[in-house]
């Protein structure tokens, strides 16, 4: 039985594995603004098209819904002031930034999140905390657009 997700109990709270997950608009080497202009933040979007995976995350990932097709789809996010997530490669050596720009959508990775609690809400919700790329799609720049900004 293939194994989707595994979450664990530690001194330092609680954290979840996200297994082979394909990663889209991965935003780790700079931080991006978040909703609406918000603080800035790194961010990871991850997408099933697994039902059964796509169950699994929404079983620890409350707000992560599932389309009618079973897929699901969902951003981590990270806030700027706790750093970049760490990003390792398949055998866990810490990667060089030539290697995370190169990440492209539909690379499949182990995704490591933690749980947590907002404050001043009370409200659950989830952090990204580390990647480690498994299968890498390298990401290639489309080199036939042309900036053309004549009106």
């Amino acid at each position: 039985m293939t194994k989707f997700v595994e979450t664990r109990e530690t001194l330092d709270g609680t954290f979840s594995m996200l297994f082979k997950i394909p990663v889209h608009w991965l935003k780790c080497l700079l931080p991006v603004p978040g909703y609406n202009g918000g603080k800035l933040e790194f961010q990871s979007n991850i997408t099933t098209t697994s039902k059964k995976q796509s169950v699994a995350i929404q079983g620890i990932i409350p707000n992560a819904t599932i389309k009618e097709d079973g897929t699901c789809s969902y951003t981590l996010k990270r806030p700027s002031f706790l750093g970049a997530p760490a990003i390792v490669d398949k055998d866990g050596n810490i990667v060089s930034q030539e290697y995370k720009k190169s990440i492209g959508n539909g690379s499949i990775a182990n995704v490591k999140i933690s749980h947590k609690k907002h404050p001043k809400t009370g409200r659950p919700y989830v952090c990204l905390e580390a990647i480690q790329i498994l299968e890498l799609v390298e990401y290639k720049p489309n080199e036939n657009i042309e900036a053309n900004f004549d009106f």
